[in-house]
């Protein structure tokens, strides 16, 4: 470094500026691109459980004023369930209720969340899950107007399968943000 130099933060992006990951959004639709690979993989999805009706993935959808923690996740074509959670303080509700219904309905639920592996609600859901995927690379996400922009953390899949008893390990495994 030259004498003198100073070494600068850069200014911060307007996509994450005080909203993403915070509690003042926690809502983030989920990458087009991303979301059509697990589509595919299970078959397609038949309820999406957190979505609004801009960035729904699926046409049966659960929206806030349904409030996914209440209402049953019934109905639709398939027993594949999409949800991307709010990433907020109540996503460990979410993945609670995702277990739950995954039991109680025979449904094969598929969860994007942060990968924070150091909070509560990884270690009493996330490790009931049968299959956990941990995204590399950063994830770019579409607000409702349409832009996108990145995580500002890692991602993971979490799979939650009926019948997955919770005496054995969730499996660990790899996934790209893209292709």
């Amino acid at each position: 470094m030259k004498q003198g130099t100073m070494l600068v933060d850069p200014p911060p992006s307007p996509w994450n500026k005080g909203q993403l990951f915070s509690s003042a959004s926690i809502e983030w639709g989920t990458p087009d691109d991303f979301f059509a690979r697990l589509d595919e993989e299970f078959g397609g999805f038949g309820l999406d459980a957190c979505a609004s009706k801009e960035n729904a993935r699926c046409a049966k959808y659960i929206d806030r004023k349904q409030d996914s923690l209440s209402t049953e996740w019934t109905g639709g074509d398939s027993l594949m369930v999409w949800m991307n959670p709010p990433w907020g303080r109540q996503i460990g509700l979410f993945l609670r209720r995702a277990y739950e219904q995954s039991q109680r309905h025979g449904l094969t639920v598929v969860c994007l969340i942060p990968a924070s592996t150091d909070t509560v609600y990884w270690r009493d859901w996330v490790w009931k899950a049968e299959e956990v995927r941990l995204v590399t690379g950063r994830l770019y996400f579409v607000r409702d107007d349409g832009h996108t922009g990145p995580a500002t953390k890692g991602a993971a899949v979490v799979i939650y399968r009926p019948r997955w008893t919770l005496d054995r390990p969730s499996n660990v495994t790899l996934m790209a943000a893209r292709p």
